[in-house]
């Protein structure tokens, strides 16, 4: 896997979810979708990200791309971390529910099974609790992918010492 790969996994999903009409109304209900890139490092962030001092409730997603597992040489397994957070005063939906489920189903419907990530299909691992700070509940949810672990360089010279067939 090339670094680069790091690189599009964050910005194809920074676009899946800014994208996605759903998930930006339970970001934030104000930003029409015109406006949904303003989201980008306000409210969403390609990293991990706990805001130091929050002066309104808001909700946050953020994510990042971990190597879980190298299979031999060929191969190695991506995870990518998606939390999902927000402040208790947003967390009942006027609807019913938790915003932060309803926002891990939107996501999940919008990327899991997707063959835009890595080798294959992206697949759900797992979802998990999650508590970044004082008054805001969330979750962190885990996807899976497949990998090359190297790409082929074949202007690579070959070592001299290597037997020739």
């Amino acid at each position: 896997m090339q670094l680069e790969d790091f690189f599009d996994y964050k910005n194809k999903l920074m676009e899946d979810i800014l994208t996605n009409e759903s998930i930006v109304h339970l970001i934030n209900s104000d930003i029409d979708m015109q406006n949904a890139p303003s989201l980008a490092y306000t409210q969403v962030f390609p990293l991990e990200y706990v805001p130091e001092t929050v002066q309104s409730g808001a909700t946050y997603i953020c994510f990042d791309v971990d190597i879980q597992g190298v299979s031999g040489k060929t191969f190695l397994t991506p995870i990518l971390y998606i939390w999902i957070f927000t402040h208790r005063s947003n967390l009942r939906l006027p609807e019913g529910g938790v915003r932060v489920d309803k926002i891990c189903c939107e996501i999940c419907k919008a990327i899991n099974g997707s063959m835009e990530y890595g080798l294959g299909e992206l697949n759900l691992y797992n979802v998990k609790r999650f508590a970044p700070m004082t008054d805001y509940q969330g979750k962190v949810m885990s996807f899976t992918a497949r990998e090359f672990n190297r790409q082929y360089n074949g202007k690579k010279e070959i070592p001299a010492n290597r037997k020739n067939p």
